[in-house]
């Protein structure tokens, strides 16, 4: 799948997000011609808001992707870094206008949970809430796309960071190790199968530098945990 963003990057090297290139129409537009010129295509798959714009009409950010799909340069339009309530709030605008609208949202998500009111270390990103798994699950055609899904490595050989130093990590990371033992599998995989586990479409994104990496994920995908297994790495504290 080929897929680009458009939208609330900075206007120039350095900027902030007050000096974010807008959703407009026109933007949205001229974005998704740059990035077909980039990626030496004359389409893609998925193109995402990268990341809410609230300062500009909801409908006019809508006609915008529906431009793109109506002219055949996306098949999909998705939200990246959006709440459940706003993506809901653009299927209605778009219901209304007979227009396309996002059928995909991606979120920061993985099996474990920062701490509640931690600032993630990416600025701007947004962590999935049990709303947005709700939302997609019962929204038919949408589905969840999970980035940071293992967390660049911190389950197996990097630091977790300080947004994530509180009691539940340590109770969820002695369940997660409990199952990997139990299914003979690695901790990377037990997390890949709790989330496309989910009764919600997720669909976890995951980087990989080799082979070997590439071959542990897949395997972690087609890992088919217990009912009870499942469980209890979800009620682990």
């Amino acid at each position: 799948m080929l897929a680009t963003k458009a939208g609330r990057r900075p206007s120039f090297p350095g900027g902030g997000m007050e000096h974010s290139e807008p959703l407009t129409r026109e933007r949205i537009g001229a974005a998704l011609e740059e990035s077909l010129v980039r990626l030496g295509t004359d389409r893609v798959d998925l193109f995402w808001a990268h990341r809410d714009d609230r300062d500009t009409p909801l409908g006019e950010t809508v006609a915008g992707f529906d431009d793109a799909v109506r002219a055949g340069k996306a098949r999909m339009v998705g939200a990246s870094n959006y709440t459940a309530w706003r993506v809901q709030q653009a299927l209605g605008v778009a219901a209304e206008a007979g227009a396309a609208s996002y059928t995909a949202m991606q979120n920061r998500y993985s099996y474990l949970k920062p701490r509640p009111g931690a600032v993630l270390p990416e600025g701007g990103h947004v962590h999935a809430e049990p709303s947005d798994l709700d939302f997609v699950a019962s929204t038919p055609g949408t589905a969840l796309l999970a980035y940071s899904s293992l967390l660049s490595g911190a389950y197996v050989k990097k630091p977790l960071g300080e947004h994530y130093a509180h009691p539940g990590t340590e109770a969820r990371l002695r369940v997660l190790d409990e199952v990997a033992a139990e299914t003979g599998a690695t901790r990377n995989q037990v997390v890949l199968a709790w989330l496309v586990g989910h009764g919600a479409p997720v669909v976890p994104l995951v980087g990989v530098s080799s082979v070997a990496q590439l071959e542990e994920a897949a395997a972690g995908v087609e890992l088919k945990l217990d009912p009870g297994q499942w469980r209890r790495l979800s009620a682990a504290a």
